[in-house]
């Protein structure tokens, strides 16, 4: 996701309330937890997690409630790394999640992910809502062109940071087909945007 949807009061008070409890326990809350803290019959909470879902915003386990994803983050361990200035670590979905993740906070951060093609590491630095620093200058984001869902198993894995244009264009040419559905830009070319959309994403939360 690098733009925020549209969401009802009561859909944002559901994500700002699992955000919480996330930062707090470092996992996500079953739903009678959601029921003790919202105030809110079961029947009612289940029916706003079915809509958070059909709007990509949080995935669940399939055949239960427990919820693995809420954007921008996995509950499970992925290969993007963020870490906030506070000390807080997060594995982000993608790539485009990991650089909008301090936005959305509006604090700084450092990314630690890795080259699809080489695995070498690419770190990336933000402060002050800008790029730092990149380790490796000319490190690209590799994305897909049309929109699946949900996009957190169909879309995000093949959202990634690549060391340079050649090896996207390398890993492209060897693993996706049909290849016209992905595109590359530079991770400071494609950071304006990211920026734009996870501030926006962050001020709806009230994280901002």
């Amino acid at each position: 996701m690098e733009c925020a949807c549209d969401l009802k009061p009561e859909e944002i008070l559901v994500l700002r309330t699992i955000l919480g409890y996330v930062f707090k326990v470092k996992r996500s809350p079953d739903v009678e937890e959601l029921e003790s803290a919202l105030k809110k019959p079961r029947d009612a909470i289940m029916s706003i997690l079915d809509e958070l879902e059909k709007k990509d915003v949080l995935l669940r386990k399939r055949g239960t409630q427990e919820i693995v994803s809420i954007y921008p983050f996995s509950l499970g361990p992925t290969k993007h790394e963020v870490f906030l200035q506070d000390g807080t670590k997060l594995f982000a979905m993608c790539a485009v999640d990991a650089l909008g993740a301090p936005i959305m906070f509006a604090k700084d951060a450092k990314i630690i992910s890795r080259c699809e093609m080489c695995n070498q590491e690419v770190i990336v630095e933000i402060k002050n809502g800008e790029i730092a620093s990149i380790s490796r200058p000319g490190a690209v984001i590799c994305s897909t062109k049309t929109q699946a869902y949900p996009a957190a198993e169909t879309c995000c894995p093949l959202v990634n940071f690549f060391c340079s244009k050649k090896h996207a264009s390398n890993w492209i040419a060897e693993n996706a087909r049909p290849r016209r559905d992905f595109k590359l830009g530079s991770v400071r070319d494609r950071f304006p945007q990211i920026r734009e959309c996870w501030k926006a994403y962050g001020e709806m939360l009230g994280f901002r």
